[in-house]
């Protein structure tokens, strides 16, 4: 059964007597993996369509999710005040790109392959951003704060629509290339880049499924870069 959803332009932010006004601009940025046709439909880098694997959101319970926000700040602890601190107070990627470098050092890789990681890392999470603000803007769903629940988010709710979290979009992604990158340290990849999206649950900005299908659109994204770096049959790993 499909469920309406309250939308993010229409509804004020407390203590304001208007709705949030849209910049939707990042949604058409230019993209490298992802190719855009006239009609906003995707094609992959092999030119196939994409059919993407995130939920509709009508299709998720937005009263269940408003609860499992209410229920997490209410019961919120110092160590999840500080993961949301960690992740949302500079930019997300300001905390992803020293991973590469250290793991870099640790596996003794050069400078031509440091390159090579870095360059397909940011251009990947330039297609990252550009397809969350597109699911953004195209599904324009309200953030916590806008349901009237006098909510106490660490942070301050940003002011775009909710669904998908962009830090989770980004994470996800993250988490395919950098394990491409670095596979000894999958596991390891994972866990920070699943704890980078369930920040925004702990910063009160975010409701959980955005950031459990913004983890789902990132990873698909970040398999697509994955699926490129293969076909080139380059050892980045050495």
């Amino acid at each position: 059964m499909r469920t309406n959803y309250r939308r993010w332009s229409e509804y004020p932010y407390p203590g304001e007597q208007t709705p949030p006004k849209a910049y939707t601009a990042p949604a058409y940025f230019p993209m490298f993996f992802i190719f855009r046709q006239g009609n906003n439909q995707f094609l992959d880098p092999f030119q196939q369509r994409i059919n993407w694997q995130i939920k509709n959101p009508f299709e998720v319970d937005w009263g269940t999710e408003l609860s499992i926000v209410e229920q997490t700040l209410s019961s919120i602890k110092p160590q999840q005040i500080r993961i949301a601190q960690y992740w949302g107070t500079v930019e997300a990627t300001q905390n992803m790109t020293p991973m590469i470098f250290s793991y870099a050092k640790k596996y003794k890789l050069g400078s031509p392959h440091i390159a090579r990681a870095l360059g397909y890392f940011h251009a990947a999470v330039n297609d990252a951003f550009v397809m969350s603000w597109y699911f953004k803007y195209l599904w324009d769903v309200a953030r916590p704060n806008q349901y009237g629940r006098n909510l106490s988010p660490v942070l301050t709710t940003p002011r775009f629509p909710s669904y998908p979290s962009a830090h989770a979009t980004v994470a996800g992604c993250a988490e395919s290339v950098l394990s491409y990158f670095f596979p000894p340290e999958q596991s390891g990849i994972k866990n920070t880049m699943e704890q980078c999206a369930l920040s925004r649950l702990y910063a009160g900005v975010h409701f959980k499924a955005d950031n459990d299908e913004g983890l789902r659109l990132g990873r698909q994204i970040g398999g697509m870069v994955v699926n490129v770096l293969k076909a080139q049959n380059i050892n980045d790993f050495q």
